[in-house]
């Protein structure tokens, strides 16, 4: 699923390309399959969809609670996928 960007107040976070992937082989699961989503600064935004599409493990990764397995996540101007968990903790403190 991929979301045209909020250009009204600017972008508070982020997700390009986004993927999540649970286990190997036969037991994986693609939980966000090449997700791409802007969240406006000063918006409300509604995630919706089916049991089991995606939507808890979308808002922990672009919320820097879950890792994820291949894109980028911005809150701001800082991308998370490099952070340790000290730095993203400070980080959800900051924001």
């Amino acid at each position: 699923m991929n979301y045209a960007p909020h250009t009204s107040q600017g972008v508070a976070a982020r997700a390009t390309n986004l993927s999540k992937v649970y286990g190997q082989g036969e037991t994986q699961v693609v939980a966000l399959d090449d997700v791409s989503v802007d969240f406006g600064q000063g918006q409300f935004t509604a995630i919706m969809g089916p049991s089991g599409s995606g939507k808890s493990t979308l808002m922990h990764c672009v919320a820097g609670l879950d890792t994820f397995s291949a894109g980028s996540v911005r809150i701001g101007d800082t991308e998370l996928g490099s952070l340790k968990d000290k730095q993203l903790t400070q980080l959800r403190r900051d924001k």
